[in-house]
């Protein structure tokens, strides 16, 4: 934990220092067709699960291509449920078929009259290696009973968690912080868990935190346009990630009291890059920086142990930062539309506490049907009673009830 702590500080920090310094593809139809049910080829073991089959079966984006039971022993979720790891069609950056994986936890038991819902789980910033992933890393699974996945299985919603693209499948790099990406592959692992589990229904909950903050608000933006089948109704995004927009200018300036979070815009060159092609790292960064940069899809996950050079010895001079700039933006937190109510947490002692604030007010005046929650002890990552209170408004919105009060601050 101590690691992912380290790695987060680096990451949310570096907003507040900009913000001092600079004052797809369509799917559609029943999600739930034969199509998505797995294939009866072998399932590998262990890690070789991983690995997408070449090539890709046919199928629409969230057809299942297989799955196997999920039990690690670190796993503490004593609820009444099975939990399998899954690997589905999704859709690339490129538009093209891809493979991602992720867990999808049942409660046991028939479905209640109607169905069950389903909830998306987004998880935050472990790395952008292929191993950093909750469901390679079984102690990050939030698979206990204090964990948001738990608290819905409770509420009877089956629980869907991505790794996102990029993370678990192998040999797709993971577009970190774009946008289109983390919401497909959060839209395909609901249609993959309503192909899976009998009985769930279309009634659709989206959670995220950090990283998967960011996810489940662009989740909400594109389900509209990409699975419409889903009936998405509300979306809880704790402490998104936000204002790392204004990273590369930050750079630009050469300014030393960048250097500590020098990291964080190599982590950002590199998921830019993975994402749109008119990123090019070695036509930004200096030879030091690059090898830094490349070294990081390799690191230890959440641990943030690559050496990196001070913000003067990043970027090139004169590097055409266009490309870069634009790929940020059009993944930042406040370009999103959403039509259905969010809620947004945010814990006081959270460095990134005031920008999400600042992003709270910029979605109200877009119309987003938004209620900001602030607890003052609470830090980047919500639990116990505000964690409580988060999940009881997902039900409220699962059960069609209004919004208490929207945009209020």
């Amino acid at each position: 934990m101590a690691a992912w702590v380290r790695v987060f500080r680096r990451a949310a920090a570096c907003a507040t220092v900009a913000v001092l310094v600079l004052s797809g593809c369509s799917g559609s139809g029943d999600d739930r067709s034969k199509e998505g049910r797995p294939t009866a080829t072998p399932v590998p073991k262990g890690d070789a699960f991983y690995d997408p089959p070449k090539p890709l079966p046919p199928g629409k984006p969230g057809t299942v291509i297989r799955q196997r039971p999920y039990t690690p022993p670190q796993l503490k979720l004593t609820l009444p449920s099975r939990t399998l790891l899954v690997m589905y069609l999704s859709t690339g950056t490129d538009g093209k078929p891809v493979a991602a994986t992720g867990l999808v936890t049942i409660p046991k038991g028939p479905a209640p009259a109607g169905g069950r819902p389903v909830a998306a789980v987004d998880h935050g910033t472990m790395g952008i290696g292929s191993k950093c992933a909750p469901s390679r890393m079984p102690d990050f699974a939030g698979l206990e009973d204090s964990s948001a996945v738990a608290k819905l299985l409770a509420r009877g919603y089956v629980v869907a968690q991505p790794d996102y693209i990029g993370l678990g499948a192998t040999g797709v790099k993971h577009p970190y912080l774009n946008g289109r990406s983390a919401a497909y592959a959060t839209l395909d692992i609901l249609r993959a868990a309503r192909r899976i589990a009998p009985g769930t229904s279309a009634t659709t909950l989206v959670y995220g935190g950090s990283q998967g903050g960011h996810a489940a608000l662009w989740t909400a933006h594109y389900a509209p346009e990409y699975a419409p089948a889903l009936d998405i109704k509300g979306v809880v995004a704790n402490a998104p990630a936000v204002g790392f927009e204004w990273m590369p200018a930050l750079f630009s300036q050469q300014d030393a009291t960048a250097t500590p979070y020098a990291g964080m815009l190599l982590t950002l060159i590199d998921g830019a890059s993975a994402a749109d092609p008119a990123v090019k790292p070695a036509e930004l960064l200096t030879p030091e920086a690059l090898a830094a940069a490349n070294a990081m899809w390799t690191e230890s996950c959440m641990s943030g142990e690559t050496e990196v050079p001070p913000a003067k010895d990043i970027l090139r001079p004169g590097a055409d930062l266009e490309p870069l700039n634009a790929a940020l933006k059009a993944s930042a937190a406040n370009e999103v539309t959403i039509k259905v109510p969010v809620l947004l947490p945010q814990g006081g002692n959270d460095v990134l506490s005031n920008l999400n604030q600042t992003l709270a007010q910029e979605l109200c005046e877009k119309g987003v049907e938004l209620e900001f929650k602030y607890y003052a002890d609470q830090g980047h990552t919500i639990s116990d009673g505000p964690l409580d209170d988060a999940i009881a408004w997902m039900d409220a919105r699962r059960a069609g009830k209004p919004v208490a009060a929207s945009c209020e601050f």
